[in-house]
């Protein structure tokens, strides 16, 4: 019986600000419904898709919901700490953490590197 295949993907910009987070949550479902295994990589603006309390708007597709959704599909979610820390979001991204089971968590560059390594392929959205 062979392995999963592996997808990382990472990418920079902020939910609402550009079409890049929304293109990674549809990448995201569409692999792992294909039974990819999946690890998510959100940095610099990135870090504020995992925020709580984002609201539903109607015809706004919800990043927040999205991230939410992908964890509990069982997608590996890590998000840049100082990215975090930067733009004062820490105790934001602390609660979806908790409320997702525990696989969205802080990182660093060297767990992007730890990413990159352990995929089969990585894509870079921007």
């Amino acid at each position: 019986m062979s392995e999963a295949k592996s997808l990382g993907l990472l990418f920079f910009q902020g939910p609402y600000q550009s079409e890049a987070p929304e293109t990674v949550c549809k990448i995201a479902t569409a692999a792992l419904e294909k039974g990819y295994r999946v690890q998510i990589f959100c940095y610099m603006d990135a870090a504020n898709a995992v925020l709580e309390n984002q609201k539903e708007v109607p015809g706004i597709y919800n990043i927040g919901n999205a991230m939410c959704d992908l964890v509990e599909k069982g997608a590996l979610v890590r998000v840049c700490n100082l990215c975090l820390i930067v733009r004062g979001t820490s105790k934001n991204m602390m609660k979806r953490k908790s409320e997702c089971g525990g696989r969205i968590k802080r990182a660093g560059t060297p767990d992007l590197a730890e990413i990159i390594a352990q995929t089969d392929r990585i894509l870079i959205v921007r």
